[in-house]
């Protein structure tokens, strides 16, 4: 069974448009997109599914308006794909690989002093050096 997700419970991060941080590099890599913080010597490899999601990241699109058009894009309910993708979302933002849109222009997207805080739902490719 899978549980739902009410959007209401997170109204400021759905209403909110999110962007790649600043200074992440990232490309695909056949249907895989690997993320890289140099900032963080950390590289992180995203599935096909979260990359797709990576490449909608317009810092435009509010979330909410996103998901629906995932879920019109795949048929499914835009709160399944809300359930699915906001955990995702908020792994990205807590790492401070994506960051809300308003904050990005304000010149507030800074990165976390432990990266490894974030319960991230991504892998990493190559483990950052033991300093």
């Amino acid at each position: 069974m899978i549980a739902e997700t009410n959007l209401e419970a997170q109204p400021t991060l759905t209403l909110e448009a999110v962007v790649a941080h600043g200074s992440v590099r990232w490309a695909l890599a056949g249907a895989e997109a690997v993320v890289q913080v140099p900032a963080l010597a950390a590289t992180y490899v995203l599935d096909p599914t979260a990359a797709m999601l990576w490449q909608c990241l317009d810092g435009v699109s509010p979330l909410g308006a996103l998901f629906a058009d995932i879920a019109h894009a795949f048929g499914v309910p835009a709160q399944q794909v809300a359930a699915d993708c906001l955990p995702v979302m908020g792994s990205w933002l807590h790492a401070h690989i994506a960051v809300l849109a308003g904050a990005a222009a304000a010149g507030g997207d800074t990165f976390p002093l432990d990266p490894d805080s974030s319960g991230r739902t991504w892998r990493r490719l190559v483990d950052p050096p033991n300093t």
